[in-house]
């Protein structure tokens, strides 16, 4: 039997440290599994650029103006970010090159 990637401690970390900080359950860890996998689609087809684009306007799709602040304000902030990029590099998202430049960024 597969276990989803929903089922996966990175996933569910990244959810919990997104809940916790709006204080709803703005977004599931079988969501994000999804938001990964039209992550890999947008890069395969758009490429760079278009991972980018997508990557700007992802929070926008399950989280408020304000809880985007909220999140950005954060405490956990960066811890989010570098999971996340975490994330995108265990599955093949980004490379980890291109992951060393975000952590940079960030």
């Amino acid at each position: 039997m597969h276990v989803g990637a929903y089922q996966d401690p990175l996933y569910k970390e990244v959810s919990h440290l997104v809940n916790s900080t709006t204080g709803r359950k703005a977004v599931s860890a079988s969501r994000l599994q999804k938001l990964v996998m039209e992550a890999k689609y947008v890069r395969r087809t758009q490429g760079t650029m278009g991972l980018m684009n997508y990557a700007q306007r992802l929070p926008y799709q399950f989280l408020s103006t304000n809880e985007i602040e909220m999140l950005r304000r954060s405490p956990k902030y960066r811890e989010f970010s570098h999971r996340v990029i975490d994330l995108f590099v265990r599955e093949g998202v980004i490379s980890q090159f291109e992951a060393m430049m975000l952590r940079r960024a960030v």
